[in-house]
């Protein structure tokens, strides 16, 4: 049997689609089980991680190639992508709910607002303006100046 470092040289130089498909096929059940743990289960999720790792994989043979256990690189890959995931699936829900409290707000008049849900909210938006846009709505909304 062919080592790991020797197919993925064989990529890295000749492109050599049987190769690849040969690391993808020994080690596809290491990849797609880490993230699958690391995703709840999520099967869609988890097919998209492990389809990324082996498209880093094949980005980074040359490199790869020269590395001692290519299981450690891969399971660690893994690891890091549904962690992204997961963190960006948490920031989405963040901004979902910080939306659905704004347009809750904006849909009552301004002394109906509950500003108990509006407080929070409020300034994690305003952090997240540039300095233009910030300045822009604490002139107008804070400060009570006029559009030009």
């Amino acid at each position: 049997m062919v080592d790991d470092a020797t197919l993925l040289h064989r990529y890295a130089v000749n492109r050599s689609e049987e190769a690849f498909t040969e690391l993808v096929g020994r080690h596809l059940p290491l990849v797609y089980s880490a993230a699958l743990r690391r995703l709840d289960g999520d099967t869609h999720r988890a097919a998209d991680v492990a389809q990324g790792v082996f498209a880093a994989l094949a980005r980074d043979a040359a490199r790869l190639s020269r590395h001692a256990v290519l299981a450690g690189w891969l399971y660690t890959a893994a690891r890091n992508a549904a962690i992204d995931v997961v963190r960006a699936e948490q920031r989405r829900r963040v901004r979902e709910r910080e939306a659905h409290t704004m347009q809750e707000i904006s849909g009552q008049s301004e002394t109906q607002a509950d500003w108990t849900r509006l407080r929070p909210v409020l300034d994690g938006v305003m952090d997240q303006l540039g300095d233009r846009d910030r300045d822009a709505v604490l002139l107008r909304f804070f400060q009570g100046r006029q559009f030009m």
